[in-house]
């Protein structure tokens, strides 16, 4: 506690030993009242304990502009000494990786993301997107509700399978496909597993035994199945020089102890990478954009059939980009900003993440603050999401909060489901092409509409990672032009 005080900073008492563990547990992981309650009752700063260890969880605007871009260099790590698990293959993850590591692996994986790359991936998006259009046709035919997170999950599996990994997977006529069955496996995160919360409690104790069992929280069959997938595509991309994928980024920018591997290290990056790079790096940027495109378009689906005439309205300007088009291509999708708004108050409403973290590398003056080395700051998203304060009505979709002169009178970091600064998402522009991609294609052919069986509101489970209702998302399809096919 004495250590919170002294940088003059409340929060909620601790209990000996545990700290504030037994709320944290309560409260789960995933829950916008307990963020927006302690915002207001504790402000924009306030401190908990992990354990025995303290940390800040600041809301502050001001204070994240510091932290994400103006001293990003003193900010640009995301767990504590002592507190990140060397274990694979979540210790060569980006999201996990420090310093140099971290800018190394980010510099060379960085131009997967660029707008000529994103301009190649048009038509693989679009004839994924044509399959969950009839996936969806099928129950609208047979007038019956779908689980949608299922469908759109099939599609953002087959869209990342194609675009990154140059792999033709049909999840959406085959939901058994091992990359469906593997992904949902990976994101059965048990949050009270009593592991987690001895290695919150004992972090000196625990972080050599699990690093020792190579414990990381995932079941091994997960693990196994991605290195044996990308063990497979490496060894066909060994001399490949024509593709301009994800993974062949990474094979070109990798070196081993072949004396035949002519991979070459790509411009600018320091040290090659090594296979641990790109099995990580592969498994993150697969299960990463599976979960959270897909989720972020179900919840846009979910938001547009209780809001027809925000639907109408998505509808009308999609017809008008596609009147001389075939295809939804990179510049339709940026010129669809009314889609753009309706997406963006989804991800304000259900962001993917309920946290951001980011550690002080060295003490830190922030206006009346100073941050030790090493303390980690917590950026509640959904707190800051779901703040009246910030958002009027923060409970309503209200797809006009995002017009371009409501952007210019709010605070920027007000709004970040991505992240913000240099370590943002990198996936970002993916994500997003990939959503309205698929969201355009399906709006252009059928109106989205509630039924019996749809929860209104959305119950939302606490002790998921990600945004999950207790009883999905449940829809109905209709064909807004009977007997066009």
């Amino acid at each position: 506690m004495q250590a919170l005080k002294k940088l003059g900073v409340s929060g909620p008492t601790p209990l000996p030993l545990i700290g504030n563990l037994h709320q944290t547990m309560k409260a789960g992981m995933y829950n916008m009242e307990a963020q927006v309650e302690a915002i207001a009752k504790y402000g924009t700063v306030y401190g908990v304990f992990n354990g025995r260890t303290p940390l800040l969880v600041i809301s502050d605007p001001q204070m994240l502009r510091e932290i994400f871009v103006k001293q990003f260099h003193k900010f640009t790590n995301r767990a504590p000494e002592g507190m990140a698990l060397d274990v694979k293959p979540q210790a060569r993850m980006l999201t996990q990786l420090v310093d140099d590591d971290w800018k190394n692996v980010r510099s060379t994986i960085s131009p997967a993301f660029s707008g000529g790359k994103l301009k190649q991936m048009t038509e693989a998006m679009n004839s994924c997107a044509d399959l969950l259009v009839g996936n969806i046709g099928n129950f609208g035919e047979k007038g019956e509700s779908f689980d949608t997170k299922e469908l759109t999950g099939a599609f953002t599996t087959d869209v990342i399978a194609r675009t990154a990994f140059g792999l033709e997977i049909d999840s959406q006529h085959n939901p058994e496909d091992p990359f469906v069955v593997y992904s949902k496996k990976a994101f059965n995160f048990n949050f009270l597993n009593p592991l987690i919360w001895l290695f919150f409690l004992f972090p000196s104790i625990m972080k050599p035994i699990l690093e020792k069992f190579n414990y990381n929280f995932m079941a091994n069959d997960v693990t196994d199945f991605f290195y044996n997938i990308v063990d497979q595509v490496m060894g066909m991309r060994k001399n490949e020089h024509g593709r301009v994928d994800f993974m062949q980024l990474m094979v070109n920018a990798h070196k081993d102890d072949d004396p035949d591997n002519d991979a070459t290290q790509v411009p600018g990056t320091k040290k090659p990478l090594t296979k641990d790079d790109i099995v990580a790096n592969s498994f993150l940027f697969f299960l990463a954009g599976y979960e959270t495109t897909a989720t972020t378009m179900a919840f846009t689906l979910y938001n547009l059939a209780l809001h027809q005439e925000a639907q109408d309205k998505a509808r009308e300007e999609i017809n008008q980009v596609m009147e001389d088009r075939d295809l939804v291509d990179y510049e339709a999708v940026h010129n669809m900003p009314y889609l753009d708004m309706c997406i963006n108050e989804t991800l304000r409403m259900y962001s993917p993440a309920a946290n951001n973290g980011r550690v002080a590398g060295e003490d830190v003056k922030l206006k009346w603050l100073t941050i030790p080395k090493n303390m980690l700051v917590l950026i509640p998203i959904l707190g800051i999401h779901h703040d009246p304060e910030r958002w009027p009505e923060p409970d309503k979709f209200i797809p006009e909060r995002f017009t371009k002169e409501e952007r210019e009178k709010r605070d920027p970091f007000d709004w970040q489901p991505f992240g913000a600064g240099p370590r943002n998402c990198i996936g970002m522009r993916l994500a997003l092409m990939e959503m309205k991609v698929g969201l355009a294609r399906v709006l252009m052919k059928y109106r989205i509409v509630t039924g019996p069986d749809t929860d209104i509101p959305l119950k939302i489970m606490k002790y998921k990672q990600f945004p999950t209702p207790e009883n999905g998302i449940r829809l109905k399809a209709e064909l807004l032009h009977p007997g066009s096919d």
